[in-house]
């Protein structure tokens, strides 16, 4: 398998960065990596914050114990600040997803053309 499709698949599948560390290009691996991971934690950490709101309000009675008052108090969509955070990082994990993947291959790409493992 070539090297640039090896370095792809890595990204793609393993985590952002990982072709770029198969590759020896450590610098942009570790900034891709931590920028994913940074965005990534947010959003857990978001998600995790929302799902301890909404079970202290069912805990208090502010929502019925009940699926459909449940399901919605979950699907509500996010607001002001809080909805332009959660986009931010959701299109920064994706650009450093994406730009892992494509980087990587073209690095790789350079590898292949000059012969080099």
């Amino acid at each position: 398998m070539k090297t640039s499709v090896k370095a792809a698949l890595l990204s793609a599948f393993i985590c952002p960065g990982s072709g770029h560390f198969y590759l020896k290009k450590r610098a942009m691996g570790n900034i891709l990596l931590v920028s994913s991971l940074a965005a990534l934690s947010f959003l857990l950490w978001h998600a995790y914050q929302r799902a301890q709101q909404i079970s202290q309000q069912i805990l208090n009675g502010e929502i019925p114990l009940q699926l459909d008052a449940i399901y919605s108090a979950v699907t509500q969509a996010p607001v002001g600040n809080e909805a332009l955070y959660i986009n931010i990082a959701t299109i920064g994990f994706i650009l450093a997803w994406g730009i892992g993947i494509i980087d990587s291959y073209r690095l790789g790409k350079k590898q292949d053309d000059a012969g080099l493992h």
